[in-house]
């Protein structure tokens, strides 16, 4: 049995996409029977084929809400899924902006591609699914994108949370308690708060709100100013007391039954 992740950058918000300083590429969730891609932006593909992943096998694709730097190579991704568009297959997840668009967010996946899928389902806050081997549930957001969601999955391991970009509110600590390991979009340092995203402080809060606090905290989708990484793990894991690393392409960490482990793949 295996549960596992891998990032294909760590990198978000505008400057950081455009000058691809940290990759965009979003990240993976492997098990036994699940290939699932979660918000591959712009290269995406290329650091798939860096990293030597076959897209192939790709068999669910999540897609957060409408921001360019979580949905660019969507459309690749379900190309890989459908063998070329020759097969119907595979699963879309997304919110309802991201799948069938509202006012001025225009869905990001076409018609056309999402025809050759099996299932393609809106997720909305709360709403959960069966997935492969394992159990999504969709959780709160506040961000430009009213519809963005991210996510709870449940594996034969335990939880794993991702943020998605959002502000902290106070939704977040029920939607992660408990998670084994939780994946927060992080996009600046210390106290510097910007809207619609978690800075380092509103980390620290939201970790020390929990009733269970998650083993690991991943930090992803940080932005130009967030300089030095590994200081600010250090600083939140001072703060919280649990282990905090910071996302990079090529981390693989690999969820086991009591434990975890990570290491970079090349």
């Amino acid at each position: 049995m295996r549960v596992e992740i891998i990032f294909l950058g760590c990198g978000g918000g505008r400057w950081a996409t455009i000058t691809q300083k940290k990759a965009t590429g979003g990240f993976r969730i492997h098990t036994n029977e699940l290939r699932m891609h979660v918000d591959p932006g712009p290269g995406a593909i290329v650091r798939l084929n860096e990293l030597k992943i076959s897209p192939w096998r790709t068999n669910a694709l999540f897609i957060s809400h409408c921001h360019p730097d979580h949905y660019t190579d969507g459309e690749i991704i379900v190309e890989a899924i459908t063998q070329g568009m020759t097969k119907k297959r595979g699963v879309f997840l997304g919110s309802l902006s991201v799948v069938e668009g509202f006012g001025e967010y225009e869905y990001v996946v076409s018609k056309y591609h999402q025809s050759k899928l099996e299932e393609v389902r809106v997720l909305y806050p709360g709403d959960s699914a069966e997935l492969y081997d394992t159990t999504i549930k969709a959780t709160h957001t506040k961000h430009g994108d009213p519809f963005g969601i991210g996510f709870r999955l449940s594996t034969i391991y335990g939880d794993i949370g991702y943020t998605s970009d959002t502000e902290f509110i106070p939704q977040l600590i029920e939607d992660f308690d408990g998670v084994r390991i939780l994946i927060a979009n992080i996009v600046r340092k210390k106290n510097e708060r910007i809207k619609g995203h978690l800075c380092s402080n509103d980390a620290i809060d939201l970790i020390n709100s929990m009733n269970k606090k998650p083993e690991l905290l991943i930090m992803n989708h940080m932005g130009v100013k967030m300089t030095n990484p590994q200081i600010e793990a250090e600083y939140i894991s001072q703060n919280t007391g649990i282990e905090v690393i910071p996302a990079r392409l090529g981390l693989k960490v690999e969820l086991l039954n009591g434990k975890y482990k990570y290491q970079l793949i090349k």
